[in-house]
């Protein structure tokens, strides 16, 4: 199964918005391939950015520490059937590697609520 995560210079998994590049995991053969996080290149939808691009190099799950997801990003996730690796923060890419080779993390199908973060709506002004 390919996972994506995006990472920091730290190889810190953290959200989608706060991370250089993305990283595309193969949980079968363990290899990964790295890319610049899309999110960097964009002003709005920059969450949607990730997983659109994640989704384009077959990734079917997400590595998801709190705030990953935004309301918006999350319901198309959702609506798309991806599914999730739930970390708290501050987890490194190779924590994970081991979490999962020693079976201790499972893929699940949703996100505690409290862990999405809201979508920002610009408000219109009327003149």
């Amino acid at each position: 199964m390919l996972v994506a995560a995006v990472i920091d210079l730290e190889e810190t998994i953290v959200p989608f918005i706060e991370g250089t590049l993305i990283r595309i995991y193969d949980t079968e053969t363990a290899k990964y391939e790295d890319f610049r996080n899309p999110a960097i290149d964009v002003k709005e939808g920059r969450r949607g950015a990730v997983l659109h691009f994640a989704k384009e190099k077959g990734a079917i799950a997400f590595v998801a520490p709190p705030q990953t997801f935004c309301e918006l990003s999350y319901t198309k996730a959702q609506a798309d059937k991806v599914k999730f690796y739930h970390l708290t923060a501050n987890v490194k890419f190779e924590t994970f590697q081991k979490l999962l080779i020693h079976q201790l993390l499972k893929v699940q199908d949703a996100l505690p609520a409290d862990e999405i973060a809201p979508s920002y709506v610009p408000v219109q002004h009327e003149i």
